[in-house]
C-alpha cells in the first residue's frame, strides 16, 4: 500500500512531462517536413528550367525509392513489399503521382509561393470528399470554412494571373495538385493498419517511378552529374519528410500536429521571394490568410475533446 501511495504521483508527474516532449517532438517533426517539402519545391522549380517536370519526377522517384528501402531495412522490416491491398496502393501512388506532377508542372511557370497556398487547399477537399465519398455530414461551421478557402483560392488566382501573365489553364494545375493529395491523404487512411505500414511506404515510390518509366523516351534530356547529386539529394530529403510526418504522427495525433505543417507555405513564401522575386500582394496575403484560415478552422472544429 504505502509502495503504491508513493509511486503514483510521481508517475502522474512525470507522465504529463513525457507527453509533453513527445507532442513538442511531433510538432518539430511535422514542421520540418513542411520545411523540407518547400525546400524541394525550390529546388524543383530552379531544375524545371533544364529538365521535364516527368523526367524530374522519375529520377526523384527513383532515388525516393531506393532511400526508402535502406531506411526500412536498417529499421528491421522484413517483407516491406507485401500486401494483400494492392489495389489501393496503386491507387494511391497514382493519385500522389497526379498531385506531384502538377505541382511540378505548375510551379515550373507560376509562382512558387501562390502554387504552394493554392495546393494548401487540400485539407478542405479532404472534407469535402468525406463528404461525397464516404457519406460522412458536415453542418455550417465546416460549410462556411469550405467556402472561406475557395474563395482564398479565387483572391490568389486572380491578381496573380495578372501579374505573372501566365497561361490561365496553368493555375488550375495547383488545385488538380490539392485534389490528388487529398485523395491520397484517404486513400492512405484506409491503408492505415499495422500490417499495411511498411508496404505504404515502400511501394508507393516504386509505383510512380515504374509508371514513369514507358514515357521517358519522350522527356528525356542529358543529366548533368552535378543535376544528378541535386535529384539523389531530392530522393534523399523527400525520404526524409515522409518519415519525419511519420514519426511525428507516432508522438502525438494528427488533429494536432496538421496545422504545424503550414510550415511549408512560409518557406515556399520565403523562398520565393527570395530566389524568384515572387511577387507578396495584398491579395496574395489576403489569399493566404482565408486558405490557411479555412484549413485551421477544419483543424479545429474536427479535433478531439477532451472527456469530462
Amino acid at each position: 500500500m504505502n509502495c503504491a501511495t508513493h509511486t503514483a504521483p510521481g508517475a502522474a508527474s512525470i507522465a504529463p512531462e513525457a507527453a509533453s516532449r513527445s507532442m513538442l517532438a511531433g510538432m518539430g517533426l511535422v514542421a520540418l517536413a513542411g520545411c523540407i517539402l518547400a525546400t524541394q519545391d525550390a529546388a524543383i522549380k530552379e531544375m524545371t528550367a533544364r529538365h521535364s517536370p516527368m523526367q524530374i519526377a522519375f529520377v526523384r522517384y527513383g532515388w525516393h525509392a531506393l532511400f526508402i528501402a535502406i531506411f526500412l531495412r536498417a529499421a528491421g522490416r522484413q517483407e516491406v513489399y507485401r500486401t494483400r491491398r494492392l489495389p489501393l496502393h496503386l491507387a494511391r501512388a497514382a493519385l500522389l503521382l497526379t498531385a506531384s506532377l502538377s505541382m511540378f508542372v505548375a510551379i515550373a511557370h507560376i509562382p512558387l509561393s501562390q502554387a504552394t497556398v493554392i495546393q494548401f487547399l487540400s485539407p478542405l477537399v479532404v472534407t469535402l470528399l468525406s463528404v461525397l465519398f464516404l457519406g460522412e455530414r458536415i453542418g455550417w461551421r465546416r460549410t462556411t470554412a469550405l467556402c472561406l478557402g475557395f474563395c482564398g483560392v479565387l483572391v490568389v488566382i486572380g491578381p496573380a494571373r495578372d501579374g505573372a501573365g501566365g497561361p490561365s489553364l496553368v493555375w488550375l494545375l495547383p488545385l488538380l495538385s490539392a485534389c490528388g493529395s487529398a485523395g491520397y491523404v484517404l486513400m492512405t487512411r484506409r491503408l492505415s493498419s499495422p500490417d499495411e505500414a511498411a508496404p505504404s511506404m515502400a511501394l508507393m515510390p516504386v509505383i510512380c517511378f515504374l509508371a514513369l518509366l514507358p514515357v521517358q523516351p519522350f522527356f528525356w534530356s542529358p543529366v548533368t552529374l552535378a543535376d544528378m547529386g541535386i535529384l539523389a539529394g531530392l530522393g534523399l530529403t523527400g525520404t526524409l519528410a515522409h518519415v519525419a510526418i511519420q514519426l511525428g504522427m507516432q508522438a502525438a495525433p494528427a488533429s494536432i500536429l496538421s496545422p504545424f505543417l503550414y510550415s511549408q507555405v512560409i518557406v515556399a513564401s520565403l523562398w520565393g521571394v527570395v530566389f524568384f522575386g515572387d511577387p507578396m500582394s495584398a491579395g496574395f496575403v489576403l489569399g493566404t490568410f482565408l486558405i490557411v484560415g479555412g484549413g485551421l478552422a477544419i483543424w479545429w472544429i474536427e479535433r478531439p475533446r477532451p472527456t469530462p
